[in-house]
Parts: structure tokens; sequence; C-alpha cells
């Protein structure tokens, strides 16, 4: 027997946070595209002033229009999705290709734009993406602009098929299967998902599942059976063994699993393996508030204790019965997370928990899990200068996210409220978080700090206690932002569109997931590089490589070898700084 009498809070979930004045860019997870003969550039743009309270960002004049074809045959490619987003914060548009495969984005605002094409079965792909797994080249326009030939080539994504069966050989249905591979997440090399809308199924009642879409590459083929069926404490579960999360060729352990590498338009069938049968442990305990009563109307979720691409996977379900009681069957091997939740909307005064377990082989009986309400963080939004902000508080957005994305919490934390006077709380927090800003419809603002008691925690974070208030936060946003820019030439002195340009500081402290001082970007049409909000600093280095993998800018240890090599340079506060680099030899 092994009972759990105190709480352990892990880290928080990223929602996603806004980092200083830039715009989300589109995901890219492994695309090949052509670039086609962009307009003319970079043209001269005047900046847009802020907008004015209550305003909305106006509609503009530019036009993008291009093609999308299929590789190899060059037929066009019908009701394929085009999308472009501004990378200066200024909206976007998205639409669908015509029978000739043919695509037309009117009423854009001048600016920097990077732009994607989508359709079923196809790997998806950015403009100007010369190999998967890397970015692709922004387009740069100004209002009136009409930027023609930004054309698509889409290659099909490879296809893995198969069947799962049990350990008698015959097919099992509603088994998840998902396309694995390693990739850079969070600063770190890790199995993440395939990237592609088709990289996970769940086998029909044959057995049969089918990976689609997939870019060409390496890939480990996972499959988990779980039994979403949600237990009362009630129902005595006696099943002494069940399958457990097997690999192809079947195994359980990824070191011995043998990978699957479909190149584009390729399908790769007669992947057909068995779920390892395992002893299965069960869960069971109860769930008590902060005062020591049942937590009724909540429900227990398992899960693992690390996430794999940023998706977070339900292992196992149960009920809190009246007295508290829950129990989870049929549990494998493993590291996990009881998280205690409460039914329907989260309010602020509800209360959650997380507690880790590991799972062997034997029940684990009599956990006491004890909830509570998570910490509150009150302040106020406020401009460096004292002025009042040039946004409606609605167009405000605050996030606290984890310092580590890759680790479950027991909350996402409650929604941010900024209320009229642009005070602001953020509730149902627990252990540190680092809290992040953005404007909407307000280009040329950027966070500028965080600040608590006289303290900048922009970066560091700041833990909370459950069922701590914390009062007097200040979150300050600036119109002093860098705008750094710079020409990226090859050994003739000649502008190179394919290279990947990371930008980091010298110290090594600030080499942390989700930093704001380490950022990764194209060059455009001409080989020009632009980016603005970076923090202020005196010790910032920069290179352009080819060949780095998405995601792996942020590499400690990529940005160890890069630091060799890198070209150093200042930023001062609201400074506008060219800075041209020389395209690297070093192989990421």
């Amino acid at each position: 027997m092994r009972v759990f009498g105190v709480l352990a809070f892990t880290l928080v979930i990223g929602v996603g946070s806004i980092a200083a004045g830039q715009s989300p860019q589109p995901s890219t997870p492994g695309q090949t595209a052509q670039p086609g003969q962009p307009a003319p550039g970079p043209p001269s743009r005047t900046p847009a002033r802020p907008l004015r309270p209550g305003e909305l960002a106006p509609k503009g004049t530019a036009v993008l229009r291009g093609q999308v074809l299929a590789a190899g045959s060059g037929t066009p490619i019908r009701r394929a999705q085009v999308r472009a987003m501004s990378m200066d914060g200024r909206g976007g548009g998205v639409t669908g290709t015509d029978a000739e495969g043919r695509y037309e984005i009117k009423d854009l605002p001048g600016g920097r734009y990077s732009i994607s094409a989508t359709k079923t079965g196809f790997i998806s792909s950015q403009y100007g993406q010369r190999r998967p797994g890397e970015p692709g080249t922004p387009i740069e326009i100004t209002d009136g602009m009409a930027a023609d030939k930004l054309n698509f080539t889409l290659a099909r994504g490879g296809v893995i098929a198969g069947r799962i069966l049990d350990d008698t050989g015959d097919p099992m249905a509603g088994v998840q299967v998902a396309a694995m591979r390693y990739g850079f997440m969070a600063g770190s090399r890790r199995l993440i998902g395939a990237g592609s809308e088709g990289g996970n199924d769940r086998t029909d009642d044959q057995g049969g599942f089918r990976l689609y879409g997939l870019p060409p590459g390496d890939y480990y083929v996972s499959a988990t059976y779980r039994n979403m069926m949600i237990l009362g404490p009630e129902i005595n579960n006696t099943q002494a063994d069940g399958y457990a999360p097997t690999y192809f060729p079947g195994t359980p352990n990824l070191a011995e699993a043998q990978r699957v590498s479909p190149k584009a338009g390729q399908e790769v069938s007669g992947v057909i393996f068995s779920l390892m049968v395992s002893r299965l442990a069960r869960i069971s305990g109860r769930a008590l508030n902060s005062r020591g009563e049942p937590a009724t109307r909540a429900t227990v979720m398992l899960m693992p204790a690390e996430t794999m691409s940023g998706m977070f996977m339900t292992m196992g379900n149960a009920m809190v019965g009246a007295d508290g009681a829950f129990q989870i069957p049929n549990v494998a091997a493993g590291r996990y997370l009881l998280n205690i939740r409460p039914m329907g909307m989260p309010t602020p005064t509800d209360e959650f928990a997380a507690l880790p377990v590991t799972v062997g082989t034997e029940d684990i009986d009599n956990v006491i899990v004890s909830t509570a309400v998570g910490g509150t963080a009150r302040g106020v939004v406020m401009s460096d200068t004292g002025e009042p902000l040039p946004v409606r508080p609605e167009q405000i957005q605050l996030f606290a996210g984890s310092v580590d994305p890759t680790v479950m919490s027991p909350s996402m934390g409650g929604p941010p409220r900024v209320n009229d006077d642009f005070s602001f709380e953020l509730t149902s927090l627990f252990d540190r978080r680092i809290i992040r800003g953005g404007m909407m419809g307000a280009p040329g603002w950027s966070l500028k700090a965080v600040r608590f008691d006289g303290e900048d925690i922009t970066d560091e974070g700041m833990e909370f206690v459950p069922g701590r208030n914390i009062e007097g936060l200040q979150v300050v946003f600036t119109q002093k932002i860098t705008d750094l820019s710079g020409l990226v030439t090859d050994e003739r002195g000649k502008p190179v569109l394919d290279a990947s340009v990371v930008i980091f500081p010298a110290n090594r402290d600030k080499w942390r997931a989700q930093s704001r001082y380490v950022r990764t970007l194209r060059p455009d049409t001409q080989g020009r590089y632009n980016i603005k909000s970076l923090p202020p600093g005196e010790d910032y280095l920069v290179i352009a490589v080819q060949n780095l993998e998405s995601g792996q800018g942020g590499d400690p240890e990529f940005l160890a070898r890069a630091k060799e090599e890198a070209k150093p340079f200042t930023l001062n506060e609201g400074e506008t700084k060219s800075v041209d680099v020389k395209l690297s030899t070093l192989v990421p």
C-alpha cells in the first residue's frame, strides 16, 4: 500500500505566449515549395501609425496572386487553402484556389507576410520553402502593390498503412495509431508528432489504419489502446493484464522500434504488428479538497508526465465519488501525472491538483490527492511613458505560460480578464509562470517588461503558491522597439534566400525555452532579414546557416557551436540597426 499525502504541483502548460510585438507564424511541418517570381523589392515602407483607442486595423490595397500546382505532374490543385499572415501584427487573409489552381488574396495592408498553402493529402508548404522542416521566405509588400507569381508546387505526402492485431492475431478496432519522429521542441531534440493532418488515425473494424500527408523522413509508428470509459469508484475492475503502448514491429521499447521511411508520394504498406500484453496496474484512492472534504463533481485524468509535440494525451479517466473515491484501471508501466479537475468550465474558486505517480506492475492503492485553489495575479497594463494605450482592453492578450511547455500541470490557468481601467486578473495559477502580453491591432508596440515589487520578472517568471493572491504586477508596453535588419550573402557577395538567420545572446543563461532573446527567421526574396522587438542588449550574436531543422535554432547545443562563428553586435532601446551577415559553413 502506498499513500501520497503531499500535493506535488508541476509546471504549467505553455498556452502559447506572445513574444514581444511578434505575430505568431505558421508552423512548418516539413514541406517543399517553389518560390516563383515575386514582385520586385524591397519596397520602401512608412511604418504604420499606432491605432487610436477603439480603432480597428483598416483594410489595405495590396494583392497577392499565384498558382498552386502538383509536383511531378504540374496539374493545378483545386480548393487548396492559401493563407497570408502578417508578420507585423496587421492581420492577413485566406482563400481557396480555383479550378486552375489560382488564388488571389486582396485588401491586405502593406507589410511583411508569410504565405502558406495546404491541401489534404499533400505536404503543406510555405512560400519559398526549399527543404522539408525549414521555414519559408517572407514577402514584403506596400499598399497598392500587386505581387504576382507567388507560386507553390505541393508534393503528395507519404503514407504509412497497416493493421493492428491483438496477441492472438485478431484485428483490433479503436486503437490510436500515430507517426512519431525526432525533432526539436522547447530547445531539445525529442520524439514529436508527424506534424501533418493525417499523422494520427484510429483503427477500423479490421484493425486497419492509414497515416497520410507525411513529409519525407524517418518515423516510428506507435499504437495505444485506450479504454476511454469513465468508471465510477463503485465498479470493481479485476482485470489483471492488458495491452501496453507498442511500437512497430511489436515492442514496448522505443530503442527496439523499427523506423518506417516513406518518401514524398510513396505509400509504405504492410506495417502490421500486435499489441504487447503486459501486467496492468490499477490506481485507486481518494480526492479531497482544501477543507479535507471529498472533492465531488470532479474528474481524475491520468496523463504522461511529459508531452510529445505539445499534445496532452489522456491515458485514463475516472469520476470522483461522493466520498472522494476514484479508480483508474488498466494502467501500463510508466511515469504519469494524476490530475484532478472540476467538471465544466473552470472558475476562479475551483480547485485543482496534479500528483506525479510512477506505475510498475503492482496496483497502487489508497492514494490521497489534495486539491487547492490556484494563485491569482492582479495588476495593471500600462505604457512605459504613462500615456494611454492605443487599444481597447479587449485587444490586450495576456498569458501566464509555463517555463517548460512540455510538462503537464494542475491547471492551464483561468481566462485572463482586462478591465476597462486596464487592470487585469489571472487566476488558477500554479508553480512558476512567465507572463507575456501583446496588443492586437497595435503595430509598433511591444512588451517591454513585467514588473513586481520594483523588480523585472519578465524572463525569470514568478512562483505561484496555491491560494495566494499576488497584487501590484505591472505589464509594461513600449513604442521604443528595436528594429534589426541586414543582408545575407554568400562568399561571392550574392544574396542568399535559403538560409536561416539565428539571433541569440552570448549569455548562455538566456538560452532557455521560449526565450525572448533567441529568434530564428528567413531572409526575404532579396536576401534581407528583418526582426522587430528584440529586447535591448549589448551581447547579441547573429549567424546564417543552411539546413537548419525547424526548432533547432533554440537548441543550446547548436547555439554553443554557433557562438564560435557568430557575428557580435549590440542593440539599444528603440534602436534601428543593420547588421549584414555572411553565410556560415557550420553544419547544424
